[in-house]
């Protein structure tokens, strides 16, 4: 499907400094800081949250300084293409259009780091919550670098760098955003303004949920930027809490196995402190 030029979104800020430099100012967010540097010292680590409470127009930062500062966003890329993936046609759907497995178990200093499941042709209901690496580079052999370019620039996605090998660009450190950037992509896609299809956005909005209740509905991705030194890890996503959405983006520096863990525990204890999910 072709990109609708009409629906795509003004430039997106690099932190709410550049927000509020290209949008008048009645529109920029409320800015407001969060008190999560307990939860970084406890965890051993260094890293930002940000939270845009999008009923309110309020985003919660700590970390300003890291929150402006571009990442590779390794597996959180996930979210934009399956979203690519679904509108450009390239998979059909996300519960039975398979994705070739190269026979390759994916290894990471010699170790294989991904589920056994995906070391088999798997559809994006396998692939995204486990973080398939083989399955998405065969999305993105089938997409190619120049749709890659026209939708990244569209969206407004980060540095909109798609320059080398197609099936490793969001891996090896080219593509960069940060988690304001991220943040501001989330929102897009709640609001439904990025130019994607509408059967896109309704798989993708299957894809990410990590957690459903009776009182909110946690969506997101995590992600492991091992082209940074130190790893970085992500965590993005968003909280729908009745008719309120809460979007985050988290990244810390992966100095211990265990902070993998932790990306998880600050966003929770984070969000709860934003009204995002329950005490």
């Amino acid at each position: 499907m072709p990109i609708r030029i009409s629906r795509l979104l003004s430039p997106m800020a690099v932190g709410l400094a550049l927000l509020a430099s290209v949008l008048p100012a009645t529109a920029a967010p409320q800015a407001a800081p969060l008190d999560a540097d307990a939860l970084f010292r406890q965890a051993g680590t260094t890293g930002t949250i940000v939270i845009h409470d999008l009923r309110r127009d309020r985003v919660l930062t700590y970390n300003a300084a890291r929150a402006a500062t571009p990442y590779s966003p390794a597996s959180t890329f996930k979210i934009m293409n399956s979203l690519i993936g679904l509108d450009s046609g390239a998979v059909a759907d996300i519960e039975h259009d398979k994705l070739p497995w190269d026979g390759k178990v994916w290894l990471v200093g010699g170790k294989a780091v991904l589920p056994e499941a995906c070391n088999a042709d798997v559809p994006l209901r396998v692939a995204f919550p486990n973080s398939c690496v083989p399955a998405y580079q065969a999305l993105a052999r089938r997409v190619g670098s120049s749709a890659y370019q026209r939708y990244l620039t569209a969206s407004h996605y980060g540095n909109a760098d798609s320059s080398g090998p197609v099936d490793r660009f969001w891996l090896n450190g080219n593509l960069q955003i940060s988690a304001y950037q991220q943040v501001d992509f989330l929102k897009g896609l709640v609001q439904r303004t990025l130019p994607f299809s509408p059967a896109a956005f309704d798989g993708v909005d299957r894809l990410t949920v990590m957690e459903r209740t009776a009182g909110y509905t946690l969506h997101g991705k995590t992600g492991w930027a091992d082209s940074a030194q130190p790893a970085v890890g992500w965590l993005v996503g968003w909280v729908e809490r009745g008719g309120d959405n809460y979007l985050f983006a988290l990244n810390l520096d992966l100095l211990r196995p265990e902070h993998a863990r932790a990306r998880m525990e600050i966003a929770r204890a984070a969000l709860r402190q934003a009204g995002a999910l329950p005490d």
